[in-house]
């Protein structure tokens, strides 16, 4: 873990949250070393020293070992050691379940459409009856921009509001399976009372993405840190939503604490709305030292793949921030603190 990703841990464990609604609680992470998953996960842990909260924490890995590599002995951590695909066992119980385990790349949507399907569905219905079954507090299925589709002639996308995705595209197996979760969702709470709640998050970015990750949040800064120029897959000139990683944990902990059950929130930052090509001319100018540059090149078929089909995509945050959240970090700071952290690991 980086200097940096520890200082804005901390800020997370600092923020004014619910913090008292998990007193001696536990909670099942999903996801646990994935970019979002690690960051709640330390967080957590974080909170017990400084604040003695007294949190137990569950996380579901695949992979024992490199779970242990990322996180220190702990009394209160403890893993489940499974694939998400298969059915949890129960003699381990959550109060809270924070469900983030999913295919979040991509490159790989289109290298492996369906493993990302199975993901989603297989994954979702197992957390689903576990918390069915041990009669969970409250369960935050953390979902996506990307449900929305192409959505036109709106300034902002409010969570009531829906698009087209097209089924025919293989690309669309990311946001479909996704969008599909969401209607089990509700449909376990309707059904069997499972209080569900829906996080929708924006495009997310900050230090601790995973190393290779073809996200172009995490491609451009390590161009600048390498002093590289950013190189333009195309125009890049849809307007979307971005939220930097701190704000977008606070977010999700406001929502599984309190928001309402079976509503959906946007979960988006008003001070990072730009496009791909926003993003790129933002970190170059950061840095004028550099002498980088900006320039464009076509895609070749296999990059092409992979790349989002939906155009304008600016999320409406007013139902999240009617719940008191608010955003902190805007989009050159926390662009900077992406380069400054591929520096850190340059060495």
């Amino acid at each position: 873990m980086t200097s940096i990703v520890k200082k804005e841990t901390a800020s997370i464990a600092a923020a004014p949250l619910s913090w008292d609604k998990l007193k001696g609680k536990t909670l099942l992470i999903t996801g646990a070393t994935g970019f979002i998953g690690s960051y709640i996960i330390r967080a957590l842990l974080l909170k017990n020293e400084t604040d003695g909260l007294g949190v137990k924490v569950l996380a579901l890995v695949r992979n024992r070992e490199r779970a242990e590599k990322m996180y220190d002995v702990n009394e209160n951590l403890d893993y489940i050691v499974q694939d998400v695909c298969q059915p949890l066992p129960t003699d381990k119980k959550a109060d809270f379940i924070i469900h983030c385990a999913s295919n979040a790349a991509p490159k790989e949507y289109s290298m492996y459409p369906v493993e990302t399907m199975k993901t989603n569905f297989f994954g979702t219905i197992n957390l689903l009856d576990y918390a069915k079954a041990v009669n969970a507090e409250s369960f935050l299925y953390v979902s996506t921009i990307e449900i929305y589709g192409t959505t036109r002639g709106l300034d902002t996308i409010p969570e009531d509001t829906y698009g087209t995705i097209d089924a025919m595209k293989v690309r669309s197996c990311y946001p479909l399976s996704k969008k599909s979760c969401e209607t089990l969702c509700v449909s376990y709470s309707d059904e069997y009372g499972v209080p569900v709640k829906i996080g929708r998050l924006s495009y997310i970015f900050g230090p601790g993405m995973r190393e290779g990750d073809s996200k172009i949040v995490a491609v451009f800064p390590k161009c600048i840190a390498d002093g590289e120029n950013i190189v333009m897959k195309s125009k890049g000139e849809q307007l979307r939503s971005y939220t930097y990683v701190t704000d977008a944990i606070t977010a999700l902990f406001t929502v599984l604490l309190d928001g309402e059950s079976g509503e959906a929130y946007n979960i988006a930052s008003t001070k990072c709305i730009t496009t791909i090509a926003g993003i790129a001319h933002t970190l170059v100018e950061a840095y004028p030292e550099k002498g980088l540059k900006v320039i464009f090149d076509l895609p070749t078929e296999a990059e092409a793949k992979g790349f989002s089909l939906i155009e304008n995509a600016v999320l409406d945050s007013n139902k999240l921030e009617s719940l008191g959240w608010e955003s902190q970090t805007d989009l050159k700071t926390g662009l900077m603190r992406v380069v400054e952290e591929q520096i850190e690991l340059k060495g």
